[in-house]
């Protein structure tokens, strides 16, 4: 009867105290803009401040980015005349900045987007009505089904496949000028991930390539000696620029470091054809 009796008791305590709270997500309010064709980007930032953490929900933008919440952080490459922030996140394993703020101007960049950006403009409406705890929702979703982490993890095959893409457009374009049906290659055994990472393997590949369709475009004879002479190419990655050819196959070993390629290109075949 007693322990009956102290049961109840602890039970009309436990129900006079207050209910505990559900831990509050780590957001605070944040901004939407919104750009003119009806794309949107939402900023909202994490907590503690000063952290410089946000997150960034992409949407109408017709690109991988849409409606996913990866994380953010801002860089901040300000001058004493101009304000310049950087939202970066990691998107395949490179540093990736779809948000940039140059002045009063902000800039939203997007996979298969324009070059230099769409403006967009902050929306007071469309922010008041932002729920960061959605936002922050939606993050840990995206991020415990392994989604983000796929996303933002590098990706060598695809990133690879983009450098061939473009090669193959500049050996296309070689080609046609010369009168050629040379074969080329990308030597990827050469080139080591960090390179990769940070540098446009393809446009210090394609240097060689550029410097021989410019001279096909003006002469008959640079024309007949490249089909005489050259039906391969090859690029490595070394540590320095030295061009060589090897009977009918041209090798292109460069260096991200060596300046004046597609000139010392040139030389080299005015030199050696």
């Amino acid at each position: 009867m007693k322990c009956i009796v102290a049961v109840a008791v602890l039970a009309t305590v436990l129900g006079t105290l207050p209910a505990r709270a559900a831990p509050s997500a780590p957001v605070e309010a944040g901004k939407v803009f919104v750009g003119p064709q009806g794309e949107q980007v939402a900023v909202v930032p994490l907590t503690p401040r000063d952290q410089k953490k946000f997150l960034l929900r992409i949407q109408g933008t017709g690109s991988e980015l849409d409606n996913l919440v990866l994380p953010y952080t801002v860089k901040d490459w300000s001058s004493l005349s101009t304000q310049r922030q950087n939202y970066t996140t990691q998107w395949h394993g490179k540093d990736y900045s779809p948000l940039i703020v140059v002045g009063k101007n902000t800039e939203l960049h997007f996979p298969g987007g324009p070059g230099n950006g769409i403006a967009v403009q902050y929306d007071e409406a469309r922010s008041q009505k932002l729920k960061p705890e959605e936002v922050y929702a939606q993050h840990q979703q995206q991020t415990q089904s392994g989604q983000l982490a796929k996303l933002m993890a590098f990706d060598r095959k695809a990133e690879e496949a983009i450098h061939d893409t473009a090669y193959a457009e500049a050996l296309q374009a070689l080609n046609t000028s010369c009168g050629t049906s040379a074969a080329g290659a990308i030597d990827w055994t050469t080139v080591p991930e960090p390179v990769l990472k940070v540098q446009k393997i393809a446009r210090f590949c394609a240097f060689p390539l550029t410097a021989l369709k410019a001279m096909c475009d003006v002469s008959e004879e640079a024309r007949r000696t490249v089909k005489a002479r050259i039906q391969h190419f090859d690029c490595r990655i070394g540590g320095a620029l030295e061009p060589a050819l090897q009977g009918d196959r041209f090798v292109w070993t460069t260096t991200p470091e060596a300046s004046n390629q597609e000139k010392a290109a040139t030389r080299y075949f005015k030199k050696n054809l």
